[in-house]
């Protein structure tokens, strides 16, 4: 054990000295990155992309990335509104069944060459290819035509959220998606931008480095390069804010609460949250396939002292996956309150008795235990080491078992090999919800069905009002907390830290309403600097 936190502590060394050798260097050659001359912003992050090919780097960090190189034909304003990207206008028809876009005249990727409706309708058909992680978004288009720089979609039923995926729609060149590969290799590490920045350097493990695309069809960002900076270590990362090494980074709200608040250079941003934390069952598994066991669960997890003691209060105690600020979100919805009394008492009525081991009952002739792991990656361990404490309290073993974040994903959770994980899911403006709660949603990890829930995903699909939206929505709400396949622990606060010097770092009505998918990187093309800068 004491080898092996010499060796962390020798790794944590080594970048630091990687760090400080970037620091100085760039003290030292004005010009390059860290000049605050050159219009120069360092965002900060533990961790860096997979990479830039949007059909496989699904990670929260690629995602990130990608929304500073790519654009789809429509774009989320500050009021997460839907506003014309690379399209100068659209429409659709009354039925719901015709999109027309029309694309912007002398419209260019980063490498100047033209951008073209026949890149779009490429790049419509990956997405909605079977290789890609985003077909079930697009599978009711049953047509795509171009006629000149107009694209129009023609779908075989209404389809309310299809402008929200056109959002993410990665417009990618027609000539790459036509290789062996579909263009996987070259636009993993080097993509070709649509957006209002390009990559033009990458240092694994250490910095990405941005400048804005010359041939962006929009305004030009104020931002001349942006740095991203990997700084794995948090509480490296508040003392490189503190000290203005870096000037915007999300940050963790005790190290705000405790200590960043205190500096006099900091600002902060605090969004709305968009990502829920929950504790989420196999519910293919016993006992977790019984309703009443999961509720005694719910009922013995204490999320207030959770919220009060690893949040500082920064957030809201959810009763679903909806974010709070999004007009989806029906706070009428109750949820199982901290009793463990009560939970005894469901567990009792399914057949447990507590005894020196735990809640016990017999199966088939077998003892059968309430105990198990509980899946997390070392960014939500203390979270989970918290509740599998809480859980122990009320006499049900538990722990905790740390998993690299990609092996959590693709080895255990996608595979159903797990009892119990504490996860996260980020929500966009859009309540659609086919990929996460139905039965044949490709991350339904849970492997949880209610027809009611599929029924209602369709309905909430193919409704033509926000009203009519609203009413599914808040039914699958319902049903979601009733019967509990997560504990729905906490919505943490976007909370992004930066140099007083930056502005505009929130738009519009965005920290209330939150913005989509907690990117703290949303608002990179918008921010300018104060004229009180130091």
């Amino acid at each position: 054990m004491r080898i092996i936190v010499l060796l962390a502590g020798f790794a944590v060394a080594c970048m630091f000295f990687a760090w400080e050798t970037v620091r100085l260097a760039e003290a030292k050659n004005p010009g390059r990155v860290g000049d605050p001359g050159q219009r120069t912003v360092v965002f900060a992050m533990n961790w860096e992309p997979v990479g830039f090919y949007p059909l496989r780097a699904v990670d929260s960090a690629s995602y990130y990335g990608q929304t500073l190189v790519y654009e789809g034909l429509v774009s989320y304003g500050s009021e997460s509104e839907i506003v014309p990207g690379l399209a100068e206008r659209f429409e659709v028809t009354p039925d719901g069944l015709t999109y027309r876009f029309w694309l912007r005249k002398n419209l260019r990727f980063s490498d100047g060459m033209p951008i073209t409706a026949q890149d779009v309708r490429e790049s419509i058909k990956a997405a909605s290819s079977k290789i890609s992680p985003y077909k079930d978004d697009y599978r009711d288009i049953k047509e795509v035509s171009i006629d000149g720089d107009r694209v129009v979609l023609q779908l075989d039923r209404p389809c309310a959220p299809l402008l929200s995926r056109l959002v993410e729609l990665k417009i990618l060149p027609a000539s790459l998606l036509s290789t062996i590969d579909r263009g996987k290799n070259a636009l993993m590490r080097h993509p070709v931008s649509s957006g209002p920045f390009r990559l033009v350097r990458w240092e694994s493990g250490l910095e990405l480095v941005f400048e804005p695309n010359p041939y962006y069809w929009g305004r030009q960002p104020d931002v001349k390069r942006l740095v991203w900076r990997v700084i794995p270590d948090m509480s490296l990362l508040s003392m490189s804010l503190s000290r203005g090494d870096v000037h915007v980074a999300q940050v963790d709200a005790r190290a705000w609460k405790y200590f960043l608040s205190r500096k006099p250079n900091l600002a902060l941003d605090a969004f709305a949250g968009s990502r829920t934390i929950y504790l989420g069952f196999n519910v293919s598994r016993s006992p977790f396939d019984e309703d009443p066991v999961r509720q005694a669960v719910a009922h013995c997890v204490d999320r207030r002292i959770i919220l009060n003691k690893l949040y500082g209060d920064f957030g809201v105690l959810p009763t679903s996956d909806s974010a709070e600020g999004r007009w989806s979100f029906d706070r009428t919805i109750k949820t199982y309150e901290f009793d463990p009394g009560k939970g005894r008492e469901l567990l009792e009525m399914q057949g447990f008795k507590l005894d020196r081991q735990g809640y016990v009952r017999g199966k088939d002739g077998k003892q059968q235990l309430l105990a198990f792991r509980i899946k997390s990656t070392k960014d939500s361990a203390d979270i989970a080491e918290a509740i599998a404490g809480q859980l122990r309290e009320a006499h049900i073993p538990c722990e905790v078992e740390v998993v690299e974040f990609a092996a959590l994903r693709h080895r255990y959770l996608a595979k159903g090999d797990y009892d119990v994980t504490l996860w996260s899911r980020s929500s966009g403006p859009d309540p659609d919800c086919y990929l996460i709660w139905s039965s044949k949603g490709p991350m339904n990890f849970s492997r949880f069905f209610d027809p009611a829930v599929d029924e209602l995903i369709q309905k909430g699909r193919m409704a033509t009002s926000i009203s009519e939206r609203k009413k599914v929505y808040s039914q699958m709400q319902s049903i979601l907390a009733r019967r509990v396949p997560w504990v729905f622990v906490v919505q943490p606060r976007l909370m992004i830290a930066h140099q007083k010097w930056i502005t505009n770092v929130s738009c519009g009505t965005q920290t209330s309403t939150g913005v989509p998918w907690d990117n703290p990187l949303f608002n990179a093309a918008r921010w300018s600097f104060s004229s009180e800068r130091n």
